[in-house]
């Protein structure tokens, strides 16, 4: 129930859409850019993985990261390790291992380099805190997080670091046992090495009771855990609404220090999309009480992914550029100044199955294609395909 619980949690979207204060600045951009359309110029150096390599087996990857000398670093979410490759493609050695000892970790899902670069940190899920490797492999303690109340626990989703900003996303969930109902706790927050909380960016409450008439929403298990990103200096942008093209940008002490939009039609999901996500609710309601009721969205969320680049803009996913990209390329990102003007759209004309594969943009120069993510996502809950999937591959690009 827990990794069913959490794997969704993943890959869903926020609710409540944001506040805007009088005071704080707001650009509203229109629907199309300033500087028109420009294809991002990739070229292919490596790939691994696959039916064809028989060195490297991929599980299931969920986060890539890439260091400054070209160094890939990727988790390998289902073998609970991470893999280790040189700028060449070839696998020098892997961090970490599946376990509960100093350096090993379960229920994994994000990583990120920690302040300084010199350690990486894995998000467990569950229990949640992040557990901290050296880049030798060798355990660097682990990092608490979450404020649960007595009797509960803390969860832990995600986690990204830039101007030596660490930001976690996760959950406190507190059971009533006498009530059966839980309060949900959704929180953005930084903190130090240490383990102490530095700021809380923003936040979503949910309470639920577990009776005859209990209905799993999908909206209520959306939050921010891919509309978020860590800028270079240390600012938190985040997609606060789920059904609104609004994008908030914080200060690392917590302060907002402005929104920006742009006009944009939500997109309503087509055949195969509404089953994927059925299926993904069917498979978290499982150990529900009989008789409880589901409920997935119409639409899906405006603002799929943030990414925020070496160069300070923020490039922006949308729904239609996650499922139904312009025709002829993969992908496509809104590109936005520090100030939230829409620069322009940038497009990636690779091979791919948009809404299957999914492409990393790194902070080094690279972009790596993970070929049957959503395919690897739905197995993992017990949702997947009758068919079996085809082995995982990365696929290495530099940008030119």
């Amino acid at each position: 129930m827990i990794l069913r619980t959490l794997t969704i949690a993943c890959v869903l979207a926020a609710l409540v859409a944001p506040t805007v204060l009088a005071d704080v600045p707001h650009v509203a951009n229109g629907a199309e850019p300033a500087g028109g359309v420009e294809e991002l110029q990739l070229e292919e150096i490596w790939r691994r993985g696959g039916e064809d390599d028989d060195e490297v087996l991929m599980g299931i990857v969920t986060s890539v990261k890439t260091d400054a000398d070209g160094n890939l670093y990727v988790l390998d979410a289902q073998l609970m390790e991470i893999k280790v490759f040189s700028p060449e493609g070839e696998m020098v050695g892997t961090l970490g291992r599946q376990g509960q000892g100093p350096g090993e970790f379960q229920n994994a899902q994000q990583m990120t380099f920690l302040p300084g670069g010199d350690a990486i940190g894995v998000a467990q899920t569950f229990p949640g805190k992040l557990v901290c490797l050296n880049l030798d492999g060798t355990p660097a303690g682990d990092i608490a997080v979450g404020d649960a109340a007595a009797g509960g626990f803390a969860v832990l989703i995600n986690a990204s670091c830039a101007g030596d900003n660490l930001v976690v996303s996760g959950i406190d969930i507190a059971f009533n046992q006498a009530e059966l109902s839980m309060d949900r706790h959704h929180f953005v927050r930084s903190y130090d090495r240490t383990g102490a909380m530095l700021a809380e960016y923003h936040t979503k409450d949910v309470h639920w009771t577990f009776d005859s008439s209990f209905v799993m929403r999908e909206i209520e298990s959306d939050f921010v855990w891919w509309r978020m990103g860590v800028a270079p200096d240390g600012r938190v942008v985040i997609g606060e609404p789920r059904d609104d093209y609004v994008v908030s940008v914080y200060a690392p002490d917590g302060t907002l220090e402005r929104t920006f939009s742009r006009e944009y039609d939500s997109w309503k999901r087509n055949e195969a999309i509404t089953e994927r996500f059925q299926k993904m609710i069917e498979a978290q309601s499982q150990q529900l009480p009989p008789g409880s009721g589901r409920e997935i969205a119409e639409y899906e969320q405006d603002i799929w992914g943030v990414h925020c680049a070496a160069d300070g803009t923020y490039w922006v996913t949308t729904s239609r550029a996650m499922y139904v990209p312009p025709e002829g390329t993969f992908t496509a990102w809104d590109v936005f100044s520090p100030d939230g003007e829409y620069l322009k759209q940038v497009v990636a004309k690779v091979p791919g199955k948009p809404g299957t594969d999914l492409l990393f943009m790194t902070d080094h120069g690279y972009a790596v294609m993970v070929t049957g993510f959503w395919d690897a996502v739905l197995s993992v809950m017990g949702a997947g395909q009758d068919d079996e999937a085809e082995p995982m591959e990365i696929i290495c690009y530099r940008v030119l």
